[in-house]
């Protein structure tokens, strides 16, 4: 469930360590609409587990292992294979998705919730079948 308003920038508190990017927030709303902001709350995702996270890396290793690249190849490509499945992209410090020759990077692993490591694993599944590998589970 997730629920959207929008709430005059004024009546807000705002937690603490999130003051300077807050203050910007309104900077930027008071210029473009009298101070206006669109605030979402939303239920946090189910962190990730030791077994998905170690499910990941030995599928990445297998690959690797089977292919004769390195493990941390696999892993990126899993990634970017990932990100078109709906996997988050990783982002530079503005926020604009980081990209290069073979696609869009997708966010670290250690970062990852339960469904974004499905996503992972589903990608490495996917790369290890359409160049003739099976992974066991």
């Amino acid at each position: 469930m997730r629920i959207e308003f929008v709430i005059d920038s004024s009546l807000f508190g705002v937690p603490e360590g999130f003051a300077e990017q807050y203050r910007n927030l309104v900077a930027e709303a008071l210029r473009k609409n009298k101070g206006l902001l669109r605030i979402t709350v939303e239920p946090l995702p189910r962190s990730r587990t030791v077994k998905e996270n170690a499910y990941f890396h030995v599928l990445c290793g297998r690959l690797a292992s089977m292919t004769g690249a390195s493990k941390e190849q696999v892993k990126q490509m899993a990634k970017k294979r990932a990100v078109e499945l709906g996997y988050p992209m990783a982002t530079d410090e503005n926020g604009w998705p980081i990209e290069d020759e073979d696609g869009f990077e997708g966010l670290p692993s250690s970062e990852c919730s339960v469904e974004q490591f499905a996503l992972l694993i589903e990608a490495v599944k996917g790369i290890a079948a359409e160049h003739g590998y099976y992974l066991e589970d």
